[in-house]
């Protein structure tokens, strides 16, 4: 992790800082996709940052505070056709009525899929860059902790 992460000004005001490799573009009607680095030759396949807002309340989530910042994070697992999918859902209210959230996923191939499965990844670096990107995470409007 000694290379300089990038500083990346997204959709809704949100700014975050991202691992060198990472690339951003529309993923959905009305949410940006950044690819994450990942690395080769894992079971590891897909590392993926969605961003999107809506109005109205934050999506359902165990609330938590990330430094002055309240989320509601969502942790769910499924699995599809030689893949396992892992999404962590950390939604924020920056301003009443608006929310914002950032929906990381991880995609693995099951290994049962290979005559020969490559070694598995390093889920704790992974999970290391995700808490270092919702670390830098900076919105529109400060939440502040109530007294």
């Amino acid at each position: 992790m000694g290379e300089t992460w990038t500083e990346f000004s997204g959709p809704y005001g949100v700014s975050l800082r991202l691992p060198p490799g990472s690339v951003a573009a529309p993923y959905a009607e009305g949410i940006t996709g950044v690819a994450l680095p990942i690395p080769v030759g894992t079971l590891l396949t897909e590392f993926t940052l969605l961003i999107e807002a809506g109005s109205g309340p934050p999506p359902p989530g165990e609330p938590l505070w990330l430094g002055r910042r309240r989320f509601y994070l969502r942790h769910r697992t499924e699995g599809a056709a030689g893949s396992r999918y892992e999404s962590f859902r950390f939604a924020s209210r920056p301003e009443r009525g608006r929310w914002i959230a950032l929906t990381f996923v991880i995609r693995t191939a099951v290994p049962g899929v290979f005559a020969v499965p490559p070694p598995s990844y390093d889920r704790g670096a992974i999970l290391g860059v995700m808490w270092r990107i919702l670390a830098s995470a900076r919105f529109p409007a400060p939440e502040v902790r109530p007294p």
